[in-house]
């Protein structure tokens, strides 16, 4: 069977079974890219599963890497093939697991980026457009993914309970988050003076109605610079800052998890960060009597 239509019922499966869209999204991506690379540089017409060897897989990967990605892209990439073959052989497609076969991708674990809290606030300060300012606080202050923010509809954030719904996080799961006195002040202001009330999103331009992914980590970009931060912050980093903050303030790693939304504690460790001054203070800490 020709390689694009397993792809094609591959991606109906993950459909089926709740992928979250942003998987199915990668997935296809990366597979097409694949079918692509088969069908034009190995057999210059439409490639059948049969037909395709393991040394094809591993000069995909070559390809890959001589493009110019990075370990954590082509890592992913072979998270997505090896999705694809295990469904491949479950379905009976196949009886051999040719990507399972693959080395795996070393990843340089990098320090992630985050601001301090004075760094968060000095970001907010210059801030001079009200839908960015609204949406960046609202990271600052409940951690959303920006996928969730940017999905936010109106009767999701209840001023009366002060609460932010998430409706179909990751993993399907909806999660309550509370709002403090500072973000719930900022936002009702937002509401009241800037949202375009024509929309039933929560944040939205004027123009568009909505507020992007793109056009929100750009603006990101932008303001960083403006405040001297780093300016490869995005909203990703301010969530990561939030989660940090919480942690420097000794918010159990269990509160920390729910509030996130992760499914798993492992998820919400990556934000335990040591700082040097903790280093100090924790040394500093340890005292012995003499012995004579």
């Amino acid at each position: 069977m020709a390689i694009s239509r397993l792809i094609g019922i591959f991606l109906e499966f993950l459909d089926d079974k709740d992928s979250s869209p942003h998987t199915i999204r990668n997935y296809e991506g990366t597979l097409t890219d694949f079918t692509r690379y088969l069908e034009e540089d190995i057999f210059n017409g439409i490639a059948i599963l049969d037909n395709i060897t393991i040394e094809h897989l591993q000069e995909y990967m070559s390809y890959r890497k001589k493009k110019g990605n990075s370990g954590k892209t082509r890592a992913n990439v072979l998270v997505a093939l090896r999705s694809f073959w295990n469904f491949l052989v479950k379905r009976g497609y196949t009886q051999n697991n040719l990507a399972g076969q693959l080395d795996n991708i070393h990843v340089q674990k990098k320090e992630r980026l985050y601001l301090t809290i004075d760094e968060m606030e000095q970001f907010l300060s210059v801030i001079d457009k009200p839908v960015i300012y609204a949406a960046c606080s609202t990271i600052c202050f409940t951690g959303l993914r920006v996928s969730e923010l940017c999905s936010l509809k109106l009767e999701d954030v209840n001023f009366d309970r002060n609460e932010i719904t998430v409706v179909c996080g990751k993993g399907k799961k909806d999660r309550v988050i509370p709002m403090n006195n500072e973000i719930r002040k900022i936002l009702i202001k937002y509401k009241k003076k800037y949202r375009n009330k024509n929309s039933g999103n929560f944040f939205s331009t004027i123009n568009s109605g909505k507020l992007t992914h793109q056009y929100l980590n750009d603006c990101i970009h932008t303001y960083a610079k403006k405040a001297g931060l780093n300016p490869r912050l995005s909203a990703h980093c301010l969530r990561h800052s939030f989660a940090s903050a919480l942690v420097a303030k000794n918010c159990p790693i269990s509160v920390l998890q729910k509030l996130l939304g992760h499914a798993d504690l492992k998820s919400s460790s990556i934000y335990l960060h040591t700082e040097q001054s903790q280093l100090v203070e924790s040394v500093n800490t340890l005292s012995f009597k003499k012995r004579r």
